[in-house]
């Protein structure tokens, strides 16, 4: 039996391709770093573009319904000690009433803001929109997909059908007038006349859907109007142009992460690296894909 044959050796590599123990009675060619390199970065990105998929699919909604329970409570709450907001100024996140539509199952906290951040959350009012139930009117912004996708079945809503809105100064009723769906750049979407709650979401990527419900309820008296000139970013179309960085920021954590996982094996041993690394690692990820979410249309 020649040497080649009787030759035994044994290999033991990381899940990074590096290799922790080595013993052979032949020495194998080493890798070269930058095959390591790319055997790192290629995880990263992998696990990175297959976990944005399962995180819109999975987490994103589980972390919205958590988020809207926690701000219902909070509505419920200011409504009973009489300090949910009725009048300007408001801050931003704040939960400033409940929209529902019973016969359509639609039924969402609304807060102060339409950024993408906001919507992430639960529906937004419009800032520099009145309040429902007061004189003017109101916007509600709000997903038809991504995160909790509140208004994912506005499509179905018809006219006549009756939505109220609860705020501080108590329960108010619309009914609907027209839906409408309209195009990206037109500012006509959160025009009315009257006393009128809007309701919109984005739908084929760029379009608005639009429904208009005029009040059937006695009006309440506004506050004073918000002193706020309405950006491109707040109309539902635009995602947070400022995720961007915080995704680069993730992936270039992670993928330190990644590059130091061989040198925490080595020091403490596989099974501690692994009790170490993962968490971080789903920690990193979360806030990664978290703030990838955020940069497409903030009501879609």
């Amino acid at each position: 039996m020649s040497d080649i044959d009787t030759r035994e050796w044994t290999l033991e590599e990381d899940v990074f391709g590096d290799d922790v123990r080595e013993s052979a009675s032949v020495a194998e060619p080493a890798t070269k770093p930058v095959v390591h390199l790319a055997r790192r970065l290629a995880a990263v990105l992998f696990v990175f573009s297959i976990g944005s998929l399962v995180f819109g699919a999975l987490l994103a909604p589980l972390i919205h319904d958590r988020q809207a329970a926690m701000l219902e409570d909070r509505l419920a709450s200011d409504l009973i000690n009489g300090l949910a907001p009725v009048s300007n100024p408001i801050a931003v996140g704040t939960p400033v009433g409940l929209i529902e539509i019973a016969d359509r199952e639609i039924r969402t906290v609304v807060i102060e803001g339409t950024q993408a951040h906001e919507l992430s959350k639960a529906a937004g009012h419009l800032i520099g929109s009145a309040l429902p139930g007061q004189p003017g009117v109101s916007a509600v912004l709000g997903r038809s997909r991504d995160h909790g996708a509140e208004f994912a079945n506005l499509d179905q809503v018809e006219v006549g059908d009756e939505i109220t809105a609860t705020t501080g100064q108590g329960v108010h009723t619309y009914e609907v007038i027209d839906i409408t769906v309209r195009a990206s750049r037109d500012m006509a979407a959160f025009q009315g006349e009257g006393h009128m709650l809007i309701l919109a979401t984005v739908v084929d990527g760029n379009d608005r859907l639009v429904v208009r419900a005029s009040l059937t309820s006695p009006v309440f008296p506004g506050g004073e109007p918000a002193v706020h000139s309405t950006s491109v970013d707040e109309l539902g179309l635009a995602g947070d142009s400022s995720s961007w960085s915080s995704v680069a920021a993730w992936m270039f954590l992670a993928t330190i992460v990644a590059f130091s996982y061989p040198l925490i094996v080595r020091q403490v041993g596989r099974r501690v690296a692994w009790m170490i690394v993962v968490p971080v690692g789903m920690w990193i990820a979360v806030e990664a894909w978290t703030a990838l979410s955020l940069t497409g249309p903030a009501a879609l």
